[in-house]
């Protein structure tokens, strides 16, 4: 993913991706534990985009790209529900595949993996962009800083 984290729409494209393939998978009878990798890459592209959909965006997004309340908000409305019925679909297939104690077993897991990531992944990527969006911020003011001491300078001679 690299330094930064994707935009909700770009992660959001991704599970849609690799949803399509998971249901031509199964359409094609491949076996579960092929179906069930392809499901792993959906569901890590799930969780990228909900966790977008939980932080604030960059000021310069909020600038740059700024969309009504409405837009966005009905957007992103849109976004999740799609998934939350991809996220339905497939938790129905691992279900009919392995059955309630697979299903349990599998939402165990994944309770697990959800709390280490939280911790590992997104909690040091939301500090990586802290720090460079406060790196930008001071590299934006020592301009002002400096022309408003040249003014005064000017001023006082």
């Amino acid at each position: 993913m690299g330094f930064f984290m994707l935009d909700p729409i770009t992660a959001a494209a991704g599970c849609v991706k690799a949803y399509s393939t998971v249901k031509s998978m199964v359409a094609a009878g491949k076996e579960a534990h092929d179906v069930l990798s392809q499901i792993g890459v959906w569901w890590g592209h799930y969780s990228d985009a909900m966790e977008c959909d939980k932080k604030d965006p960059s000021p310069f997004r909020k600038v740059v790209f700024a969309k009504s309340v409405q837009a966005e908000a009905l957007e992103r409305f849109a976004r999740q529900q799609k998934l939350r019925a991809q996220r339905r679909e497939i938790v129905m297939l691992i279900k009919y595949t392995y059955g309630d104690d697979g299903l349990e077993e599998f939402r165990q897991l994944q309770k697990t993996i959800s709390r280490e990531r939280e911790l590992t992944i997104y909690n040091r990527k939301r500090l990586k962009e802290k720090i460079l969006a406060g790196i930008l911020g001071i590299i934006g003011v020592i301009p002002i800083v400096f022309l408003i001491w040249l003014i005064i300078d000017k001023g006082g001679k």
